[in-house]
């Protein structure tokens, strides 16, 4: 089997806006090659554990299958691919990890489709990031008519102050046109932003109405300061925006601008980590226009890139 092709190395980039990423993971692997053979990796998750960074990041295999990666490092500089990690078994997708630590184990909040685009939000929990515990779905669409009845996924957890909080996609229909034909259509379909929170991780409270719209998606929230700040994919690049408590947000705009070849049709699934005061951004770097082509790479962000604009 071909290995994942790695970048050592990370190349000095100009401060400003506008940062083209470095190539982290390209992938040429059986389980994260696509269907097409050019490869098909995106949303990254870091998490520091035991004195090693631990990356999980889902790939999409020859048969069309999402399974979930690991890639481990030292220091952020290498990046060692250690395989799959996470898969269940007759799942068309198992993807979008977010990964947090909690009293020395690992908690995996993942999306979770059997069959076509019917996602809900499942959790795994491991001891060392290599051997998973699956317990299942935890947050599953609610019921109809609800903002969030179609579907849920693509978490983006964090851990404070005894609770675990929650940021995750949710739409109750899909655009005209959409490749699902028993799946509810409308003209004015979007994504939006919503929230939950759990004590134990496997139950939890919805906040009810959305908490971000703008057709947002494929978040990722960490705690910059006294501020949460979210970042969400697009094709123009990295947007970003900034709340005080995780309910109310205020829209920030182009963090980082794609760059005009490797991440020519956008950044998928971007995460914010931060390492030794610094903020990186890592993203799947979109080659095609159909999104179903990436690697993962990442860019370092100017110190005051994350503070809010002043009123």
């Amino acid at each position: 089997m071909k290995q994942l092709i790695l970048c050592v190395a990370m190349a000095l980039l100009p401060r400003g806006p506008c940062l083209a990423g470095d190539l982290v993971l390209g992938s040429f692997a059986e389980s994260t090659e696509a269907p097409h053979g050019k490869g098909n990796l995106y949303a990254p998750a870091i998490v520091k554990h035991h004195g090693e960074l631990l990356m999980f990041f889902g790939g999409q295999g020859r048969d069309g299958h999402d399974r979930i990666h690991l890639a481990t490092s030292p220091d952020g500089a290498k990046w060692t691919p250690q395989g799959v990690v996470l898969e269940v078994k007759g799942a068309n997708h198992v993807n979008d990890p977010s990964v947090v630590a909690v009293n020395d184990r690992l908690f995996m909040f993942y999306t979770l489709a059997m069959s076509g685009i019917s996602d809900s939000i499942a959790l795994a929990i491991s001891a060392d990031g290599r051997t998973w515990e699956d317990q299942g779905v935890v947050l599953a669409p609610a019921q109809a008519p609800a903002w969030d009845s179609l579907l849920v996924g693509r978490p983006a957890v964090i851990h404070e102050n005894g609770e675990f909080r929650m940021w995750y996609d949710g739409r109750k229909d899909l655009p005209l046109g959409a490749p699902d034909p028993t799946a509810p259509q409308a003209v004015d379909s979007h994504r939006f932003v919503g929230y939950a929170g759990s004590k134990d991780g496997r139950n939890w409270r919805r906040h009810g109405e959305p908490v971000f719209g703008h057709d947002a998606g494929a978040v990722d929230v960490q705690r910059v300061g006294g501020q949460l700040v979210m970042v969400m994919e697009s094709r123009e690049g990295t947007r970003w925006a900034s709340s005080a408590d995780g309910l109310a947000w205020q829209d920030r705009g182009l963090l980082l601008k794609k760059d005009g070849e490797r991440e020519a049709f956008g950044h998928v699934t971007p995460f914010l980590f931060g390492r030794d005061g610094a903020w990186e951004l890592y993203f799947g770097a979109a080659t095609a226009a159909t999104w179903d082509g990436n690697a993962i790479a990442r860019a370092p962000l100017p110190e005051d890139s994350l503070r809010p604009a002043a009123k």
